[in-house]
């Protein structure tokens, strides 16, 4: 087996361990979970960091092998059936495995800055908005919290340029607002129903949000500080 072939297991190994690890660490930590299902996922950084520093490919083999690892381990888990199943635990961990494939761009323009700001930003607001049924205070905090949003997006993806980051928890998103809509819908309301298609865009969107603003500080500054301490070299 050659050297670099032997690295690269090794650090997938540490990897999914690190994954285990974070995962465990989430669990403990109450505030971190939503009542049914779903959690601020610290976990994430793991596979981030892997898509980064081993590629896309590898990025893919250590979201599904984390995966399995918290099967076997017994990690909580809610299972419908195989639909569900890949929309809320595989194809989310599969995106962010690709990480480094997505938005492979070195700059971006002011224009696609502003709109992915703006896309956040609006995002921030509906998802406070909804979570506490629309109030007048849930407004303020949530026209708060889109401009806080905005101006920290404009600033990460003009500093940061870490874009798959944001384009993997987008796609993330989506896939677990569609196992919402058709699994997950609220009692008296029937699949794709407008009532679960507000209901799990509401709940998805805040926990996944938080996750993508843990994972865009924390990821870039490990990769930064690997690269310079460690001498590690990422793939973007």
């Amino acid at each position: 087996m050659k050297r670099s072939t032997t690295k690269t297991i090794a650090y997938l190994a540490l990897y999914v361990a690190l994954y285990i690890v974070l995962k465990y660490v989430g669990n403990l930590i109450p505030f971190l979970q939503m009542p049914n299902g779903g959690s601020i996922e610290l976990e994430l950084i793991a596979v981030f960091i892997c898509s980064y520093h081993l590629g896309w490919k590898i990025g893919i083999a250590d979201a599904i092998l984390s995966w399995l690892m918290t099967i076997v381990l017994g990690f909580p888990m809610y299972f419908v059936q195989p639909v569900q199943i890949l929309l809320d635990y595989v194809l989310p961990l599969v995106v962010c495995g690709v990480a480094s494939l997505l938005w492979p761009i070195k700059e971006t323009s002011k224009p696609v800055t502003i709109v992915m700001g703006v896309v956040l930003a609006v995002a921030s607001f509906f998802g406070i908005a909804n979570s506490y049924s629309n109030t007048t205070v849930a407004y303020i905090a949530g026209a708060v919290v889109a401009a806080g949003m905005f101006g920290f997006t404009y600033w990460y993806l003009k500093n940061k340029k870490k874009y798959g980051i944001v384009i993997s928890m987008v796609l993330k998103y989506i896939c677990q607002l569609l196992s919402g809509v058709y699994f997950w819908f609220p009692e008296g309301s029937a699949a794709g129903s407008t009532e679960a298609w507000v209901f799990s865009a509401g709940y998805n969107l805040w926990y996944n949000l938080v996750t993508l603003v843990v994972c865009i500080i924390i990821v870039p500054t490990l990769i930064d500080r690997l690269s310079s301490a460690a001498n590690i070299k990422f793939k973007a």
